[in-house]
């Protein structure tokens, strides 16, 4: 799909294990392109990416760049993988599982990429698991309703209290002034074709990859 001047792809279980490839199989390109592939934390560090492959390894959950060819990979198996871009060029991609939400990690991200050029933003909210799908403590619920409001609080599909995700994501895209343009529909626990650690203990994980096309790349849409 197409978001601003950004391309984002998000895999599935037919492209297999994403947690260990070190590039993306592009077809608008000769052969594999390197991508930032982050050592994720559940946390709200940001890098910011200055060559194609650049800050792969590094401990973070968000990394933002603008520069063309640079793709940047979000790994997930129910965690919400969130793409950002701007009409400026400058491009984020964020791993908004709900400890990196509580601690700011979209607001975050917004600040990184307007420090290098972007004025408004949007986003597109990749498949993450559901609220019928997701039990949560009361404590912790309560944490993440303090920081993103009520409106995070939801019901499993058996009446237990849930943690409403991508209700979490809107409500921290909206702190962070970003429109969100874009929200998958899947449920990762739900659906058959996405890895989940939550439903089925899946050990893989499915990339959302987000890149700047090259001046002489052919517009090709997933």
């Amino acid at each position: 799909m197409r978001l601003g001047p950004a391309r984002v792809r998000c895999t599935t279980r037919a492209d297999g294990d994403q947690r260990n490839r070190p590039a993306f199989d592009d077809p608008a390109f000769d052969g594999p392109v390197p991508w930032t592939r982050l050592r994720q934390v559940h946390g709200a560090g940001v890098v910011v990416v200055e060559e194609p492959g650049g800050c792969s390894g590094q401990e973070a959950d968000a990394a933002v760049t603008r520069v063309p060819g640079a793709h940047l990979a979000i790994l997930t198996a129910d965690c919400a993988p969130v793409a950002l871009a701007s009409a400026e060029g400058v491009i984020g991609a964020a791993h908004a599982g709900w400890k990196g939400l509580t601690a700011g990690v979209l607001e975050r991200t917004a600040d990184a990429m307007r420090a290098l050029g972007a004025t408004t933003i949007e986003a597109a909210l990749g498949p993450c698991v559901h609220p019928g799908c997701y039990e949560f403590a009361a404590a912790d619920l309560d944490a993440v309703a303090a920081r993103l409001g009520d409106g995070v609080r939801g019901r499993t599909s058996a009446g237990a209290p849930a943690l409403d995700l991508p209700a979490g994501v809107r409500a921290a895209l909206d702190r962070a002034g970003v429109t969100l343009v874009y929200e998958d529909p899947a449920c990762t626990a739900c659906s058959a074709d996405l890895y989940s650690w939550r439903a089925r203990r899946d050990d893989a994980r499915q990339a959302m990859v987000v890149w700047l096309p090259e001046a002489t790349e052919t517009a090709w849409m997933p």
